[in-house]
């Protein structure tokens, strides 16, 4: 029966950025999500180096899903690690996209496999995720795929969302979103600020009063300066102003209603 096993590609390495190559850890002896243990030895390898493609997440139906080739594939130690080269500028864009990824490495790799189970050993203890593994020492490569999170947010948001998504998975999705979140957040307060100013200034306007502002107070050396800044000719209408300008907040009027509208629109 076909496996798969899902790998991050923490220790790629581009080796040719013009050709599209690079080389990569694609399976270890670590305990992974499922609980599996892979040992590096039981690899066989014939069959896989007969026709060494690198498919699109295990895409075996569509001729584009082909997106490179294994120019190198063993074990070395716990591990089993390859060169691959992508069929990048070939009018490919899953290639060239899984080409992107790999140079960020926002790329996982994910070995497709069968196992010999006669050959495989259950776990006698409930490992760190909770459920009974097996440990597998024997298992023939079939193929190695590059597995890509799409390049559009909205994509992106849906997969987060998807119940059975590979951890994996979910870990490269969220970090590439971040940014877009970010730039959301600031796009938004940035809007708030906006609104809020024009509001104050309507609200400011219609009631009488002022904005504070940065602009420094008169002095009795400004040539603009009359004798109502320092005289007392409307001394009462001064008051008067000042008093509903203490009153009225126009600054925390408009933050509510801006803050309301945008809660409104969400």
């Amino acid at each position: 029966m076909l496996r798969t096993k899902v790998y991050r590609a923490d220790e790629m390495k581009i080796l040719d950025e013009a050709n599209g190559r690079v080389s990569a850890i694609v399976s270890s002896e670590k305990l992974d999500r499922d609980g599996d243990v892979i040992r590096a030895e039981g690899w066989r390898l014939d069959n896989f180096n007969q026709h060494p493609v690198l498919l699109a997440s295990h895409d075996y139906h569509s001729l584009r899903s082909q997106i490179g080739v294994w120019e190198k594939m063993e074990v070395d130690g716990t591990t089993m690690k390859g060169v691959a080269r992508f069929f990048v500028g070939k009018g490919n864009e899953e290639a060239d996209w899984a080409f992107e990824l790999a140079k960020e490495k926002a790329l996982a790799f994910s070995v497709g496999f069968i196992p010999d189970m006669d050959k495989a050993i259950p776990l006698n203890k409930d490992d760190a995720f909770g459920v009974r593994g097996m440990e597998f020492k024997g298992q023939e490569l079939l193929e190695v795929s590059a597995v890509t999170v799409p390049s559009n947010p909205d994509a992106l948001q849906r997969m987060v969302k998807a119940p059975n998504l590979h951890p994996v998975l979910a870990e490269i999705a969220q970090e590439r979103l971040e940014p877009e979140m970010a730039e959301a957040e600031m796009t938004q307060a940035e809007m708030i600020e906006t609104i809020v100013g024009q509001v104050v200034q309507q609200l400011s306007e219609r009631n009488g009063s002022t904005i504070e502002t940065d602009d420094e107070e008169p002095t009795a050396d400004d040539d603009t300066t009359d004798e109502d800044d320092y005289g007392d000719g409307d001394e009462a209408e001064s008051q008067t102003t000042s008093a509903e300008a203490e009153e009225f907040d126009p600054y925390a009027v408009a933050t509510s209603a801006a803050e309301a509208a945008l809660e409104e629109s969400n």
